[in-house]
């Protein structure tokens, strides 16, 4: 399903299952593997990154209350080509939200460290990732951290 319609039919089903107070958040992301056509959404999660080939960094814009708060929502879609070489990076808060002396990580900082290695293959640019986050926390993360990198490698 296109991932609006999934997050909308997940949120219906989460609502009603999830104690109040709680919630579920998730990035739902689909890649044509013939033409890089990439469509996104998410609920409640940090906005995806596009690394451009020519290392610029882009935010997919989408973003939608987090699934098991209400019901009827409604989630938009950014769609975006997956060019050769490029990179689709998904992560959890847990990475921007690394600190060191109360400053955060952040959203700079790591679109800062996708340019910069944004020749890595794909398992390599998702250790950067956690790596960079780390280092800037001074060993270790607060909170649990996750990165998912997609790289199209031909056309």
């Amino acid at each position: 399903p296109d991932p609006s319609d999934f997050l909308r039919a997940a949120n219906e089903v989460v609502v009603g299952e999830v104690e109040e107070g709680k919630f579920v958040t998730m990035a739902y992301l689909t890649i044509d593997a013939g033409t890089g056509e990439l469509a996104c959404a998410s609920a409640g999660h940090p906005k995806a990154r596009l690394i451009c080939t020519d290392n610029r960094v882009l935010e997919l814009g989408t973003t939608g209350l987090a699934l098991g708060i209400a019901d009827d929502q409604h989630y938009d879609e950014a769609h975006e080509t997956l060019e050769p070489g490029s990179a689709v990076v998904l992560f959890t808060d847990g990475v921007i939200e690394a600190s060191r002396d109360g400053e955060l990580y952040g959203l700079e900082r790591l679109d800062r460290l996708l340019a910069e290695h944004q020749d890595l293959g794909a398992t390599e640019l998702a250790r950067a990732v956690v790596d960079g986050a780390k280092a800037f926390a001074g060993g270790e993360l607060g909170d649990d951290s996750a990165v998912v990198v997609v790289k199209r490698t031909s056309s």
